[in-house]
């Protein structure tokens, strides 16, 4: 009885040494496939636009029309335990902004630290692993559309670009999170600025905008209202569809459909 449970412990044993083996090995290689691409993805940064699109194997499929000639890529490639995601901001099928971003896989410090040490010469990393995002031609995201003057007040740059999601909607998902956007857009808000939002390349902004101004007419002075009202009378002529969530469905709405609910507001 006692030699079969020594067999038997011997035999866990060994089963235990063996997973824990190729657990390990398998984490080596998710880290040379991690470390190996963000060298090559430096490399590609550094070298041009388009050597980096090239090498995070962007399709040329699947964007959002943001309207007025700007469109959005949205998508990530994936490696061994992280993921590069990219946001690309075309006008008239030129790429002009994107950004990156990625995280360092939940691991042992150990092994953040190598992550760290890899990604830092491509990315600004901070003690606590948190990785900030690469940005190129920012200030194309952030710029208003044809029509009206740049500010130079940088509260609003966050909310103007379309990197901040296009998404247009309040409470979102199973757990009925407030929208990152919507939070964003919540924090700046106001007559003043309302018409100036109104031209910004992200969609959702310039719903959110427009249903500020339909729900707050009372703050509004009358040389306001007669500027919005003809802006907002561009925005309903412009045919296109909008990402929208309501709930947990993520779905689409033409802007002229939703405007016009949004003209309801009480």
């Amino acid at each position: 009885m006692k030699k079969a449970i020594y067999i038997s412990i011997l035999l866990t044993l060994g089963i235990w040494n063996f997973s824990f083996s190729q657990k390990t090995e398998v984490e080596k290689y998710y880290v040379r496939v991690d470390t190996s691409f963000v060298t090559k993805l430096k490399k590609a940064y550094e070298t041009s636009t388009e050597e980096l699109i090239k090498t995070l194997e962007v399709k040329n499929d699947r964007r959002e029309d943001l309207g007025f000639g700007y469109q959005l890529k949205q998508s990530g490639k994936g490696l061994g335990s992280m993921t590069i995601n990219y946001q690309i901001l075309y006008y008239k099928n030129e790429i002009v902004s994107y950004e990156l971003t990625t995280r360092i896989p939940n691991k042992s410090k150990r092994l953040k630290k190598i992550y760290k040490e890899k990604l830092s010469n491509l990315f600004k990393v901070n003690d606590d692993f948190k990785v900030e995002p690469i940005y190129f031609g920012i200030e194309n995201s952030t710029e208003p559309l044809t029509g009206i003057e740049k500010w130079n007040n940088n509260n609003l740059n966050e909310i103007m670009s379309p990197f901040s999601s296009i998404i247009f909607g309040t409470y979102c998902g199973e757990s009925m999170t407030l929208m990152n956007n919507r939070k964003l857009f919540d924090q700046i808000i106001e007559s003043d600025n309302c018409e100036y939002l109104l031209y910004s390349k992200n969609p959702a902004t310039r719903l959110m905008a427009v249903e500020f101004y339909y729900c707050n007419l009372t703050v509004f002075s009358d040389v306001q209202k007669k500027s919005i009202d003809a802006r907002i009378g561009e925005l309903k002529r412009k045919p296109m569809l909008t990402k929208t969530c309501s709930g947990c469905i993520i779905g689409g709405e033409l802007t002229g459909k939703i405007i016009t609910e949004l003209k309801n507001c009480r």
